[in-house]
């Protein structure tokens, strides 16, 4: 594993005003790029994504790459693992907003044919979703400032 620093660089844009307008966010390499706009909930037209979803889609995108690098490790037998993530955002006293919680649910198949039931791996699998949390960069970047909650579900390929 690499040890340098790493940079990683987006560029935003934002035509129009607040309520009616939309904006442009891509990564630097051009491999990524969506609009977004300000939420209905917010008072925005709605219809494309928004700066909320942008950080629940990093959030679930660490934290599934995090697992399946340390699911590799312990050389688990995993088919796919899936994850959704789901972020309450509240008011807070200066009439701003912000997440009080995140909460992760990965789901793990198992490829466990010929090799018993996916129970087996019990320990271990609850061992990866742990370290995963403690090691994915986007949960440690808002530990103590959002409640951040994993619950996983195991299933052998079908």
């Amino acid at each position: 594993m690499e040890t340098k620093t790493q940079v990683y660089r987006v560029r935003g844009s934002w035509e129009g005003a607040l309520v009616g307008g939309r904006g442009v966010i891509e990564n630097e390499r051009g491999t990524f790029q969506t609009e977004f706009s300000v939420p209905k909930s917010f008072g925005g037209p709605g219809g494309m994504t928004n700066p909320e979803e942008i950080f629940l889609a990093s959030a679930c995108a660490c934290y599934l790459v995090t697992l399946a690098m340390i699911a590799e490790k312990m050389k688990l037998p995993v088919k796919n693992l899936t994850c959704t993530a789901e972020g309450t955002v509240i008011p807070d006293e200066q009439d701003g907003y912000h997440f009080r919680e995140i909460t992760l649910r990965p789901h793990i198949e198992m490829d466990v044919e010929g090799n018993g039931d996916s129970a087996q791996y019990e320990d271990l699998i609850a061992r990866a979703v742990a370290l995963a949390e403690q090691r994915c960069i986007i949960s440690r970047a808002v530990k103590g400032t959002v409640h951040y909650e994993v619950q996983h579900t195991v299933a052998a390929a079908g």
